[in-house]
C-alpha cells in the first residue's frame, strides 16, 4: 500500500514537470519577435541597407515673371548629382499647359517664384541649394530604362525597398529642355543674367514640365525589404524632339519624397548606389 502511494505521487509530480516545460515552451514562441503568428522570420524587415538620394527641386515660375529668373538659375547651378530640377510654368507663362496648372492645384500652389524641395519643404528663390541642408539617403532605390518607339517613350520602372513600407506612391514626369521662348528679367545683382535685357527674347528653358503620370500606388505587398517592385509607363511625344526630353519619377510617403531619379527619354539608370 505504502509503495503505491509513493508510486502516484511521483507520477504526479512528472505530470506537473511535463506540464510547466510544455507552458515555458509555448511562451518562448509566442513572445519571439522575431516571428509572425504563422512563425515567418522577419527579422529583416528593416535591413539596415540605405541607399544615395537625390533632392526633388519643383519651382513654379512664369515666363512674364522678373523674379522667377533668379528661381531658375538656382535651380539650374544646384549641383545635379544630388538634385533633380522641374520647372513648372502655369499662371498665363507662355510654357503653361494643364498639366502645370493640375500639378500645381494638387500641391495648393497659387504664386509664382514658389519654390518647393520633395514637395513638402519651401526654399526662397533667392537662395543657393546646399545638399547638406537635405536627407541625401534612403531606403528606396530606383532604376529606370527608357526607350523611344516612334511617337510613344516607354519607360520600365524598378523600386527595390531595403525595409517595409505602406501606403507609397509613384509620380512620373516628362520634362522638356531647350525651349527658346522669352523671359522678364529683373537683372538681379550677381546674377549670370544681371547685363541681359529686362525682357530676354531667346532664353533657354530646360526641364520644362510637359506631362504626368500622377499618384500611382505601390501594393503594401510589393514595398517590402529586399523586394523589387517593376511597372511599365509610356508618353505620347507626337510632335516632340525626343532628344530634349528627360524622365523624372519619384516615390514618395505621405509626409515626404523617399527618392527620385531621372533618366534622358532614351536611357538607363541603374539603381542608387548604396551607401
Amino acid at each position: 500500500m505504502k509503495a503505491r502511494i509513493t508510486y502516484q505521487i511521483l507520477l504526479s509530480i512528472i505530470v506537473l514537470s511535463l506540464s510547466a516545460c510544455s507552458s515555458d515552451e509555448k511562451l518562448i514562441v509566442e513572445d519571439n519577435p522575431n516571428e509572425t503568428s504563422e512563425g515567418e522570420n522577419v527579422e529583416n524587415a528593416d535591413s539596415g541597407i540605405t541607399v544615395t538620394k537625390r533632392v526633388l527641386i519643383e519651382d513654379y515660375v512664369a515666363t512674364w515673371c522678373g523674379n522667377c529668373i533668379l528661381a531658375i538659375e538656382k535651380s539650374e547651378d544646384a549641383d545635379k548629382n544630388v538634385f533633380v530640377p522641374v520647372a513648372i510654368h502655369f499662371l498665363g507663362s507662355q510654357l503653361e499647359n494643364q498639366t502645370a496648372i493640375n500639378v500645381a492645384a494638387e500641391n495648393a500652389v497659387s504664386s509664382q517664384t514658389t519654390v518647393i524641395v520633395d514637395k513638402h519643404t519651401s526654399h526662397s528663390f533667392r537662395n543657393d541649394f546646399d545638399a547638406t541642408d537635405y536627407s541625401t539617403s534612403s531606403a528606396v532605390a530606383i532604376a529606370m530604362n527608357s526607350d523611344v518607339d516612334g511617337s510613344n517613350i516607354n519607360v520600365n520602372l524598378k523600386f527595390k525597398f531595403y525595409k517595409d513600407f505602406s501606403n507609397l506612391n509613384y509620380t512620373v514626369y516628362l520634362l522638356e529642355n531647350n525651349i527658346i521662348s522669352t523671359q522678364t528679367n529683373y537683372q538681379f545683382a550677381g546674377s549670370k543674367y544681371q547685363s541681359s535685357p529686362r525682357s530676354i527674347t531667346d532664353f533657354n528653358h530646360n526641364h520644362v514640365l510637359q506631362q504626368a503620370i500622377l499618384q500611382q500606388n505601390i501594393p503594401k505587398s510589393e514595398s517590402v525589404s529586399e523586394n523589387v517592385f517593376e511597372v511599365n509607363q509610356s508618353f505620347n511625344v507626337t510632335g516632340k524632339n525626343s532628344a530634349n526630353l528627360e524622365v523624372v519619377v519619384f516615390v514618395e510617403s505621405s509626409d515626404e519624397v523617399l527618392n527620385t531619379q531621372i533618366v534622358a527619354a532614351s536611357g538607363q539608370v541603374d539603381f542608387h548606389a548604396e551607401q
